[in-house]
């Protein structure tokens, strides 16, 4: 008879950890930012229309997108690069 052993959190190494959380939080920017460009577009094409209320709908969903990455960029790489050295 086989025992069939489950994988625990504890078996992974911490590096093995920090990897994964790492490329999870580069697929999450990844797929936020692509959200922001999108309304970054809507944006331009409202103002260009002439359609003020879709451009403040799609600001305010573009700025969600980039709190959201900055959350998740502190919340993972903060410390690790220079990024807060070119904030005002």
């Amino acid at each position: 008879m086989h025992c069939i052993r489950e994988a625990k959190l504890t078996d992974a190494t911490s590096a093995d950890l920090t990897t994964s959380l790492r490329n999870q939080a580069f697929e999450e920017i990844d797929r936020v930012a692509y959200l922001a460009a999108s309304y970054s577009r809507s944006i331009g094409e409202a103002a260009y229309r002439g359609d003020d209320v879709t451009m403040l709908v799609h600001m305010k969903q573009l700025k969600s997108c980039l709190v959201s990455m900055i959350k998740t960029y502190k919340t993972c790489f903060d410390g690790e690069g220079d990024g807060d050295r070119h904030e005002p």
